[in-house]
């Protein structure tokens, strides 16, 4: 027994993954700020965007620069997710400010994914993140009954090079490929 728990706190600091992904909820505060910055109005979802954060933060880390980011600019996203869990900052049902299109589908029809550490030079610890952010991504899919024609690049919606490590680095199609395995399984 303690052999095992030694071995999940030793692969948890080393970045795998063992299993179900934990999304922990963490609503960007409800301050005049955010409502007015962050928080969008009600969408019905068509679509699951996935971002890569381009720099070394967790997902903590980049739940709490968004909720206090204080620059006059429209930017939100759903969840935050890195190789330990994902963060929820947004409710599905309320559109965000992620896929730089505007009022198109991108912010309005579509739940927004970061994916984070993607600058990270422990590849080990950016592939964990890649997988979990693979396991969200199919754990929404499946709530909303969709496949995986239903993910986004950030890139399809405003032509910028995001996610940009699983566009240079891992490959959109091995991404997908992971996500419907994920489905498959039921591993998310």
């Amino acid at each position: 027994m303690r052999l095992a728990i030694v071995f999940l706190v030793f692969a948890s600091v080393l970045g795998f993954s063992s299993g179900a992904l934990t999304v922990l909820q963490q609503l960007l505060d409800r301050n005049d700020y955010n409502l007015k910055w962050k928080y969008g109005t009600a969408q019905t979802v068509k679509y699951i965007t996935i971002h890569n954060t381009a720099n070394k933060a967790t997902a903590q880390n980049e739940a709490t620069y968004l909720n206090n980011r204080r620059d006059n600019q429209y930017i939100s996203f759903h969840y935050v997710v890195d190789n330990i869990h994902a963060i929820q900052l947004l409710p599905d049902n309320t559109h965000g400010w992620h896929a730089g299109d505007g009022s198109g589908e991108g912010n309005k029809a579509s739940i927004g994914v970061e994916i984070a550490q993607s600058t990270n030079d422990n590849v080990s610890l950016k592939n964990a993140a890649i997988e979990n952010g693979a396991r969200l991504a199919a754990r929404l899919l499946k709530r909303f009954n969709f496949g995986t024609d239903r993910l986004r690049k950030h890139q399809d919606w405003s032509g910028k090079n995001c996610p940009h490590d699983i566009l240079g680095r891992y490959g959109w199609t091995t991404f997908v490929n992971l996500v419907q395995q994920k489905m498959n399984s039921g591993d998310y």
